[in-house]
């Protein structure tokens, strides 16, 4: 079964930026948007790939990373991007 087509609405200066970049890279604009929102996690991927990491960690070292110490890393990373954000 095929997909079905679907309409977003936008405006017109993201519609206009959005032929642009898919001009320019020969694709559509449904290819371009399907390869921006594929490159994007949801938080729960996010997790899951965190997890993932924590136990290869652990695997390859022995060391079981804590809650606290994934919470204290999580803070500062999220400062990091604050900053990044504000420059």
């Amino acid at each position: 079964m095929a997909e079905q087509d679907t309409s977003i609405k936008t405006t017109k200066q993201v519609r206009d930026r959005l032929r642009i970049l898919a001009t320019e890279r020969g694709t559509t604009m449904n290819e371009l948007l399907a390869e921006l929102v594929t490159r994007e996690l949801t938080e729960e991927e996010k997790e899951l790939r965190a997890q993932q990491a924590l136990e290869e960690v652990r695997e390859e070292t022995g060391v079981t990373v804590s809650d606290d110490v994934r919470a204290r890393a999580r803070s500062f990373l999220k400062g990091l991007g604050q900053g990044h954000h504000a420059a």
